[in-house]
């Protein structure tokens, strides 16, 4: 299992992340807590908007996680921006592609199931 280190409230996170997919097959990225050795469910990195997002992009939930988030996913080499955004009620959301060697070495079953589901909806 690999984690990425996350400082949160003056504490050094354990962040274990899962690969999913949203009802319409878009990419879900959800972040569990490894705290004394048991998982705790922690937040989910991405959201899920009304439009079809290109294979390993979404936007990604600053209105949830802080804006820090975004600094902590380039650092960890996870995805870069695009450069789209889409709104919802007052908060702005970024895309970012994630990069598929990561999220196939983090979650091989997840990523895998969310590829399968994308192609099967979409195509190549």
């Amino acid at each position: 299992m690999k984690t990425f280190d996350l400082e949160k409230y003056g504490t050094t996170y354990k962040i274990e992340l899962k690969i999913a997919s949203y009802m319409e097959g878009n990419l879900a990225v959800t972040m569990t807590s490894w705290e004394n050795g048991e998982p705790e469910p922690w937040n989910v990195l991405t959201v899920n908007l009304d439009s079809v997002r290109p294979q390993n992009c979404a936007f990604i939930d600053t209105n949830n996680n802080g804006e820090e988030i975004l600094a902590w996913i380039i650092r960890h080499g996870l995805a870069v921006p695009t450069g789209t955004y889409a709104r919802s009620g007052y908060c702005q959301y970024p895309e970012y592609r994630f990069r598929p060697e990561i999220l196939q070495e983090i979650d091989p079953k997840g990523y895998c199931t969310y590829l399968h589901d994308w192609k099967e909806r979409y195509g190549t």
